[in-house]
């Protein structure tokens, strides 16, 4: 008998009410998923191994081994950043006024 209740959320303001978390953690945490898939996808388009990717990069093989799996609660923005940019993503913020209140 399977008893894992799981919710399906649909974007990161449901996620921060799912967890308790203020709605003010939601761009950050849509931040570092966008950072972190970007990573991923350019290791997979360049075949990049783990190993080959954190030389590149300048981190340890298991900080990208998490990134690549979705572990990355232990990994700051300003890290992936600059994982990014060192694998050579080219990185730009848009700060648009907001349309909806949280």
């Amino acid at each position: 008998m399977n008893t894992n209740n799981y919710s399906k959320i649909k974007n990161p303001e449901e996620l921060c009410d799912l967890l308790g978390l203020p709605k003010t953690q939601a761009k950050r945490a849509e931040i570092k998923a966008d950072l972190a898939v970007a990573i991923s996808k350019i290791i997979n388009e360049k075949g990049w191994t783990h190993k080959e990717a954190s030389e590149i990069s300048g981190v340890g093989r298991t900080v990208i081994t998490s990134i690549v799996n979705g572990n990355i609660h232990r990994i700051s923005t300003d890290r992936l950043i600059d994982i990014a940019s060192n694998l050579g993503l080219d990185l730009t913020v848009n700060a648009l006024p907001l349309t909806t209140s949280c």
